[in-house]
């Protein structure tokens, strides 16, 4: 059976540069369907790039997607794909970078320069938003925010929850947040409460201790509390998803198992995924970066991801881990060491 993503054919990313993807930038190799602010939505949605992404995927091609850390596409039932689509249903709005934590796997500090060139952006969004996106989210179903940092940390981001629900009152929210200011006066200010369809909480955690070792100015307990209240809203049938994020990185890959039990007991879905190089300190990088084979607890991890408890429907395991294969350490130590005598 043919394979098909969805996104191409129901969904945008838009960036602040106003350059639109049909999901995130870095996993579709930065394809661009076109910029909002030189192109009409109509040519940018059923333009030519556009339709020449689509071709491929109903080629089962896939050029742009990086499948091995990405699986986009699932089986599609009650789904007719064709190379010029009706407006999208889902809007995803990523490039905020604001974030009131440093986890020391993310990207490098936002120096002054960035900080000004995406306020800029920004206002030029915030001065053409009625006018560019109001036709768009009329006629959309679901808002997403915010992949790129911490929407709650943001006034800019949050505004726009106010203008998307002032355009369209029947609009359903895609959330990530790191959920430390993810409060439940914070949802019931903005009138979140019964608009939200999927909440991600990235953790990464389930101790404080190792917590605090990945995540500089966070807050553990406001973290749980504010879990434990979405876990209860998801009780309540006013959330429909719920999934709590771990990156597996060698300072917290030995609370896999105990990371998924605290997910199942909020109703959660446990997702696990491989640590994606963002940082300037290679050191660091190497350390932190436990698939890497000739990391000293590669091993380690392996076992660790054959739990059974890995394979349970609340669990999600993305394809590089799952992937990932034993070595014989020894026969790896006697090939660094022949390549080190070649060299």
């Amino acid at each position: 059976m043919n394979k098909l993503c969805k996104h191409p054919f129901n969904s945008i990313q838009i960036q602040n540069t106003g350059e639109v993807y049909c999901c995130c930038c870095y996993w579709t190799d930065f394809y661009s369907f076109g910029n909002i602010f030189e192109q009409s939505f109509d040519e940018i949605w059923n333009g030519e790039k556009a339709q020449r992404f689509r071709e491929q995927f109903l080629n089962q091609e896939f050029k742009y997607c990086k499948l091995n850390e990405c699986e986009p596409y699932i089986p599609s039932e009650n789904f007719t794909p064709n190379l010029t689509c009706e407006y999208p249903k889902q809007i995803e709005f990523s490039y905020d970078r604001r974030c009131n934590v440093r986890c020391i796997f993310c990207r490098s500090e936002i120096n002054k320069e960035e900080e000004l060139y995406n306020r800029e952006k920004e206002k030029r969004i915030e001065e053409n938003f009625d006018s560019i996106f109001t036709p768009i989210l009329e006629k959309a179903e679901i808002v997403e925010l915010n992949s790129a940092g911490e929407l709650f940390a943001s006034k800019h981001s949050i505004e726009i929850v106010k203008k998307v629900i002032n355009i369209n009152p029947n609009i359903k929210f895609k959330i990530i947040s790191n959920g430390i200011l993810f409060t439940k006066d914070i949802i019931n200010n903005l009138g979140l409460k019964d608009k939200m369809i999927t909440v991600t909480i990235s953790m990464h955690s389930a101790t404080e201790k190792i917590y605090n070792k990945l995540v500089k100015n966070g807050n553990f307990k406001a973290l749980i509390e504010n879990v434990k209240y979405l876990s209860k809203l998801k009780q309540e049938g006013l959330i429909q998803n719920l999934q709590l994020n771990f990156v597996v990185t060698s300072v917290n890959y030995i609370e896999m198992k105990k990371f998924a039990l605290f997910a199942k007991k909020m109703g959660a879905k446990a997702f696990f995924i491989n640590y994606h190089r963002q940082i300037d300190d290679n050191n660091l990088e190497k350390e932190l970066d436990i698939t890497l084979s000739s990391h000293k607890n590669y091993n380690k991890l392996i076992k660790i991801l054959r739990n059974p408890i890995f394979n349970e429907d609340f669990c999600y395991v993305n394809d590089y881990l799952k992937n990932l294969k034993p070595i014989n350490r020894n026969l790896l130590d006697i090939f660094n060491i022949k390549r080190r005598l070649n060299n």
